[in-house]
């Protein structure tokens, strides 16, 4: 497969914009949250966000005895949501001296019921937060395992950045590493990271790759083309990118994603490593959630996670390209042939996408998935997405989608095609062009 060229390869990915809502200290009182507090006010003073802070406080359970030991749930008295929040305020009056002193308001306190990582994703949500701070603790492997959970189930449950932040970070981070499959997911990630580290930090994009010391020729021309579009790839997500001060370093790594980059984060002397939660790269290589996930376990630094998905990929764009004020309503009597029309537009092309469920909230189908073609049968109102090699070859996945109400299709400044959108009686199905 030949290289792209550096004008053609990141070129339907525009900058985008992350939400610009309140910095959330996550605290649930325990040393291991401490850590979340001096970094929290550093990145408000860097990205001048405002900052608040969320505990929460689940149900008890109290076993019972009159008949059989059964646990029935207690909810937190009034008095134990006031003691909880004293006590937040007690750790930010420690470890954040400078909040409500001189005039300055006083970072707000908000204590809960509730499951805390839902209650917690549930505030990110409604404030449109930019980013989730927590603390990875200070005393070993077990406070770092425990907390690495909360993080994943933030990550799972959520759309919102989150900074795990080791105990060592108290400022900006300069020497930072970033990995990338060069998926639309992990380049938005990228962009939003470097709104968080130091003006003058090092920057190391790193690529893990299969292996790429084959000897059998036909290896060994698979491994030089891999090195050549990587290349390309590097320089195309550097321009992107770019911004003064920053200086960029480029790594290909090989073997297991998780293991090279553990390895790559002590070598380089990492003070944050990047990663995106999901998505499928232009090599069909995957930056998927366990290799968040082990990043979050075990790396011997703070890291960032940023979950990608189609509707908060396509929220960011709005943002930052306008993309609001382009989106076309598509006409349900002559939709068979408009979406035709786009099937012939995008074959081949490569797509993510995701079904946003009114009762059980969004999920993804699939990443990369290569566009076959989208029909319509009006008489059911039935719309069927296929993906794969070739419809006429019949080597294809398909996925319908009953009871369309209305279909979009959002564009950018430029008329160039972005997402197609279509709503339906149990929510939306998003059709989000890589």
């Amino acid at each position: 497969m030949p290289a792209r060229t550096s004008s053609s390869l990141l070129e339907p990915f525009d900058p985008v914009m992350p939400p610009h809502g309140p910095i959330l200290v996550a605290s649930d009182t325990s040393p291991a949250s401490d850590a979340a507090f001096p970094m929290a006010r550093v990145l408000a003073a860097h990205t001048g966000a405002a900052v608040q802070v969320i505990s929460a406080l689940g149900a008890s359970a109290i076993p019972t005895y009159a008949f059989e030991a059964v646990s029935h749930p207690v909810v937190p008295t009034p008095d134990q949501l006031d003691a909880r929040a004293q006590l937040v305020r007690q750790q930010v009056a420690m470890l954040e001296p400078g909040s409500g002193a001189s005039g300055a308001p006083p970072w707000p306190v908000q204590v809960r019921v509730g499951d805390p990582v839902r209650e917690i994703v549930g505030q990110a949500h409604a404030t449109e937060a930019r980013l989730i701070v927590v603390g990875r603790g200070r005393h070993g492997m077990l406070e770092r395992l425990l907390g690495g959970e909360t993080v994943l189930r933030l990550l799972q449950l959520g759309d919102t950045p989150v900074l795990a932040v080791d105990a060592h970070l108290e400022s900006l981070p300069r020497r930072v590493i970033i990995a990338t499959d060069f998926s639309v997911f992990s380049v938005y990630a990228a962009q939003v990271a470097l709104d968080f580290v130091a003006p003058d930090a090092t920057v190391a994009l790193v690529h893990v790759a299969p292996s790429l010391s084959h000897t059998g020729p036909v290896q060994r021309e698979f491994s030089s083309e891999y090195r050549q579009q990587v290349s390309a790839s590097f320089l195309t997500l550097i321009e992107q990118l770019q911004r003064p001060g920053l200086t960029f370093e480029t790594r290909l790594l090989e073997g297991n994603v998780s293991t090279q980059l553990a390895g790559d984060v002590a070598e380089f002397g990492a003070s944050l490593v990047v990663s995106a939660t999901h998505g499928y790269g232009f090599l069909r290589r995957m930056m998927l959630g366990s290799v968040a996930a082990e990043l979050v376990r075990s790396a011997p630094c703070s890291v960032l996670c940023v979950p990608g998905s189609a509707h908060t990929l396509a929220a960011a764009r709005a943002q930052a390209t306008a993309l609001h004020d382009h989106t076309h309503l598509l006409d349900m009597e002559t939709l068979d042939q408009a979406l035709f029309t786009f099937s012939v537009r995008h074959a081949g092309r490569a797509c993510t996408v995701e079904v946003v469920n009114r009762e059980a909230g969004a999920h993804s189908i699939g990443h990369h998935l290569r566009l076959a073609g989208v029909s319509y049968e009006r008489a059911e109102r039935t719309a069927t997405l296929m993906f794969g090699t070739s419809v006429g070859e019949g080597q294809h996945l398909s996925h319908q989608v009953p009871d369309c109400r209305q279909v979009e299709l959002v564009v950018d400044g430029h008329e160039r095609d972005q997402l197609l959108r279509f709503t339906h009686a149990r929510g939306q199905t998003l059709v989000l062009l890589e």
